[in-house]
């Protein structure tokens, strides 16, 4: 039991953890793409992305381009946890787990709006946080709901956030009439300047596509997901489970300020793992954002609990973790 417990800590608290991973995930990028080279850019319906086409490269240089991406959010995770104190350790165990789960996953290599969406919502996260009990909030609110409409330029469906920004503003004791224009003003900010694009170039389908995208629902189709999809998915959900029952059980031991932070992400992570299963076809789009939520509840988990039951949980997860590893790798 001891030995278990003192593996746990050095796993979850190690300063050695995140360099690690990142090496490992190098590897196995590079080696899945050796053994079975993958498409490196991933197209989508979004008018704005396919402006970007054109600036991208189709080469391998893409999956570099992509892991810098994920490297940037993974360095953005450490400062969100160190800034507000989400796990209460200057801990990097949050960015280890997103960087292996990612790894994992084979069909998230490729560059793709999920990894720029996600970055722009990291900002819009930070901001929202920076929020907390602040008597002049308006311009934190201001910049987390800019970065919430270019998020949404490309993946339209995250305007269905913002309910829940209103929610968590609310929760933090930042929301006011004024702030609520604030945050109006800003989501609509880059949608100002599609419109500028739009009328200067006449391109007004441009201006009018994120409506018609956010409008459009596909019918439900459970069938329609891949079996390493459904894998993830139930590991995922597991360990959500798992980190946001301790978290309602032994909340107490946290500040107020981190219990909000902690159940911000506990609401967004269940509205994207809903939103993931209902709409198929946004699971590789929204992965990478879920991702986020689930980092952080999860690490809160694993940091902060040093049980004989944590422990036995913690080594199934990183067997389970494993186990999706290689069956990803065997369904390529």
């Amino acid at each position: 039991m001891i030995v278990k417990k003192r593996i746990q800590q050095r796993i979850t608290t190690g300063k050695f953890v995140l360099p690690v991973v990142m090496l490992l995930s190098i590897a196995i990028w590079a080696g899945v793409y050796s053994l079975k080279p993958t498409i490196v850019f991933s197209k989508s319906s979004s008018l704005v992305w396919q402006l970007l086409e054109p600036f991208l490269i189709e080469k391998p240089v893409s999956l570099i381009i992509n892991y810098l991406l994920y490297a940037v959010i993974g360095y953005l995770l450490i400062v969100l946890n160190n800034t507000f104190a989400i796990i209460r350790l200057r801990a990097s165990i949050q960015t280890s787990l997103y960087f292996i789960i990612i790894a994992a996953c084979p069909e998230l290599y490729p560059l793709q709006i999920g990894s720029v969406t996600t970055l722009f919502m990291v900002g819009s996260i930070y901001f929202l946080f920076q929020s907390y009990q602040q008597t002049k909030s308006s311009g934190s609110i201001f910049y987390s709901w800019m970065f919430l409409g270019f998020a949404s330029l490309l993946l339209p469906q995250l305007l269905f956030l913002t309910p829940l920004y209103l929610v968590g503003a609310y929760n933090f004791q930042s929301l006011n009439p004024k702030s609520f224009f604030a945050g109006l003003i800003g989501v609509m900010v880059p949608y100002w300047f599609l419109l500028g694009y739009a009328f200067s170039l006449n391109q007004f389908e441009v201006l009018y596509h994120p409506l018609e995208e956010l409008c459009t629902f596909t019918p439900i189709d459970f069938l329609a997901f891949k079996i390493w999809q459904i894998a993830i998915i139930i590991y995922l959900a597991l360990i959500f489970f798992v980190a946001i029952t301790n978290s309602l059980i032994n909340g107490w031991q946290d500040k107020i300020r981190t219990r909000s932070y902690i159940n911000f992400f506990s609401i967004m992570g269940v509205c994207l793992l809903a939103l993931v299963i209902l709409q198929q076809q946004h699971f590789s789009t929204m992965f990478p954002l879920l991702l986020i939520c689930f980092s952080f509840l999860a690490g809160h988990f694993f940091a902060l609990t040093h049980s004989r039951g944590s422990n036995i949980f913690f080594i199934i997860s990183l067997i389970g973790l494993l186990v999706l590893l290689s069956f990803n790798m065997w369904m390529l």
